[in-house]
């Protein structure tokens, strides 16, 4: 019998010690220039891209031009999340593969899955994961007779075939590590295929390590994003066309980039501005953008909180298995509408009286859906509803309260800190408990629980806020009374005061800071880390570029891909 684990360790060992050192390397990323360079040029000849056009004076010959006051940050090396990972995996192999392994879930700091990838290395974990993923997707590859006669695209000649082995080698791996192989990475992995294939007597059974080998490379699983192409800045280099190809796909598809993005890779259309621009409106025209932000919004708002709701159900009959799946539905139909469908002016999330929900959802909100069942359909709320936008939304008040009340307090922070952007202190240790068996409304106990002065500072920035919420309880539904007391859902926000849900609505959605801190948030999802005082002129021209086009969706993304954070970084030191 022959010893499949001799072949798999060879595969494995390889890219074991490829990861930990580049995990290593990783954590002191700008000591090295020669690190995750893209290796690029078409020709398989390391670091031949031409560079020329980089000089950053803007032009249909160069790339947009930075701000002279914007100082770009180190870039680096970021693990592919796990939807990146997965969507990649599908990508390349096409007729829907998928993996069955269950990989520990992404870390996200600062609210992002995309700023964990840039910032926290690869546990060992991770790493047998992959392995197994890697092993599991190349042997259902090649034990398709017909799937992979496409996807070598060459027929061997016998057990082994060098040169169609490499031929497949060089194509394929361009396509996994997004740029080309040199000759003698291509040589090694061609050699763990044949010798796979010498002993297991099978050309496609051995070809399936080279092919694990390669999907387990740091240069798959990491996205080297440190820059290389001189600028006649200093202090800055630019992406190289490689490393821009896989920019513009995981942020604007959220997968690795196609033929035609590395194919514009090659013919260095991407350090210059006329090509960006035109692979940028190509991929912003395809359904797959709106598909793919649906993990933006998903992480901005929290939604993926909703697979358990906290609230009990002793108190909230309206709670079943399927409710928090249903919320978070509804907001995400409801943001693509918005964003990609009519694309509307993005600030009507906040005061918009149309939705979508399914017969749960419309039972909860106590309104009639023809055609909703266990599909979302289009719905609008009555004109005496107090209920719009997201901020009326059950995966917003719900995953905003606790589980056995509403929180004005929750929901009040929420707004400042990820609709606004404003930041709120940690509550101090020795924080007196909320009075929570205190006879009447929550109003009356928050303003009980304020006469503390340890409270005040950060409840009288949440509170007031929060509190025009509290027509609605803690699953979401509307009231009128809470404890035999009419609702008062009056309140401020900074200078607007306003008197319940459709007034706070209204004043978030005109808050001078709505469209900064959303500028703000798409920026940090985009690179991978929160965003500098010295990359403030970016934000400022995204903003300018968002408010310039009727605050459009589609205008903050187009503007990201030609912010001077998406195209440059600091010179490695």
């Amino acid at each position: 019998m022959i010893d499949r684990s001799a072949f798999r360790g060879t595969a494995s060992v390889m890219a074991r010690w490829s990861l930990t050192t580049l995990a290593l390397a990783a954590a002191a990323v700008g000591c090295s220039g020669e690190i995750g360079t893209s290796m690029g040029g078409g020709s398989g000849t390391p670091g031949s891209g031409n560079g020329t056009g980089n000089g950053g004076n803007g032009g249909p010959g160069m790339p947009p031009p930075a701000p002279a006051n914007f100082v770009a940050e180190q870039g680096g090396l970021r693990r592919l999340t796990v939807p990146e990972l997965r969507n990649s995996v599908t990508d390349l192999f096409g007729g829907g593969m998928t993996i069955s392994t269950q990989f520990e879930p992404d870390t996200a700091l600062s609210g992002f899955a995309s700023i964990g990838a840039a910032r926290v290395q690869l546990s060992a974990a991770f790493v047998e994961q992959l392995e197994a993923a890697s092993l599991e997707v190349a042997h259902k590859a090649l034990s398709d007779v017909t799937g992979r006669a496409t996807l070598i695209g060459c027929t061997p000649a016998g057990t082994t075939d060098d040169t169609c082995t490499s031929q497949f080698i060089r194509t394929f791996g361009r396509r996994v590590w997004r740029r080309p192989l040199t000759d003698d990475e291509v040589s090694r992995y061609a050699g763990v295929a044949k010798g796979a294939q010498t002993a297991l007597a099978n050309y496609f059974s051995g070809l399936e390590y080279a092919v694990a080998g390669l999907l387990q490379s740091p240069y798959f699983i990491y996205r080297m994003e440190l820059g290389a192409a001189p600028t006649g800045n200093a202090t800055q280099v630019a992406f190289d066309d490689y490393q821009m190809a896989t920019r513009l796909s995981y942020f604007l598809w959220n997968t690795t980039p196609d033929d035609a993005l590395l194919d514009a890779a090659d013919a260095h259309q991407l350090t210059k501005s006329a090509g960006l621009t035109a692979q940028a409106q190509r991929l912003l025209a395809s359904p797959r953008t709106s598909a793919a932000m649906q993990t933006f919004f998903t992480e901005l708002y929290r939604l993926g909180d909703l697979d358990t709701l906290a609230q009990q159900p002793a108190i909230f009959p309206e709670v079943s298995p399927t409710l928090g799946a249903s919320m978070r539905d509804e907001t995400l139909k409801f943001l693509t509408n918005i964003a990609f469908t009519t694309k509307g002016d993005y600030r009507d999330i906040y005061t918009s009286t149309n939705t979508f929900v399914n017969a749960e959802m419309a039972k909860l909100y106590g309104m009639t859906a023809p055609g909703a069942g266990t599909t979302s359909v289009a719905a609008t709320y009555p004109a005496s509803s107090l209920r719009s936008g997201l901020l009326g939304q059950a995966s917003f008040l719900a995953g905003n309260s606790q589980p056995t009340r509403s929180s004005p307090t929750k929901r009040g922070k929420f707004i400042r800190e990820m609709m606004l952007c404003q930041q709120i202190t940690a509550p101090p240790a020795n924080v007196p408990a909320f009075p929570e068996t205190m006879p009447g409304t929550t109003r009356q106990r928050l303003t009980q629980h304020r006469t503390d002065p340890s409270c005040a500072a950060c409840h009288s920035l949440m509170d007031p806020v929060g509190l025009g919420l509290e027509n609605f309880d803690g699953i979401g539904a509307f009231r009128t009374m809470e404890a035999g007391q009419p609702i008062d859902a009056s309140g401020n926000l900074d200078a607007a005061t306003f008197t319940g849900p459709v007034g706070l609505a209204t004043a978030v959605r005109n808050h001078s800071q709505t469209p900064v801190c959303l500028a703000s948030v798409m920026y940090r999802y985009a690179v991978g880390h929160v965003d500098t005082d010295g990359e403030k002129p970016a934000i400022d021209a995204l903003v300018k570029a968002f408010s310039g086009d009727g605050y459009h969706f589609s205008a903050l993304l187009e503007g990201m891909v030609n912010s001077p954070g998406f195209i440059y970084a600091a010179k490695p030191q």
